[in-house]
């Protein structure tokens, strides 16, 4: 019979480091692909505010389209942000297989953490970051589409 701790110093097989390899690189993926779609989404509805606005030609109804706009943008920076979170964590364990593999690649660099803050960070770049600096963009867009129909909304009611 074997002993808890010669159970817990049993390495994982190859097979296994494997299938485990492939399941992280799966859930990056998937988490890369919520993060896109989310821009994607954001960046459709900007275009509709607009063809709304040319359409309708209410500022009232554009000012709640902006408003909502500005609240998708800001649920997808904050998407971005915690992906950006489980990518670092998502690239820790896939280094560490990696290692146990023999396959380890010295040279590459682990994702590096970025905050809200770092889209004015010019000098770095990475997917991560173009997708909020997007989202930052659609977000100030609709803010400056929302204080203009605020105004015009104003010069209606004097």
């Amino acid at each position: 019979m074997t002993s808890d701790s010669q159970k817990s110093s049993k390495k994982p097989s190859e097979e296994a480091l494997l299938k485990m390899l492939d399941v992280q690189w799966q859930d990056h993926f998937q988490t890369r692909s919520q993060t896109w779609k989310a821009l994607e989404i954001t960046a459709v509805l900007a275009v509709a505010l607009v063809g709304l606005d040319w359409k309708l030609d209410k500022p009232i109804v554009t000012i709640v389209a902006a408003s909502l706009l500005m609240l998708v943008a800001q649920f997808g920076i904050q998407i971005t942000l915690r992906h950006r979170k489980v990518e670092e964590t998502k690239f820790r364990v896939i280094a560490s297989i990696e290692e146990q593999l023999g396959i380890a690649d010295p040279d590459l660099e682990l994702p590096k953490p970025i905050s809200w803050w770092c889209i004015f960070l010019v000098w770095r770049s990475n997917t991560s970051l173009f997708i909020l600096r997007m989202l930052f963009v659609i977000q100030l867009f609709s803010i400056c589409y929302l204080v203009l129909r605020l105004c015009d909304l104003l010069s209606l009611l004097r």
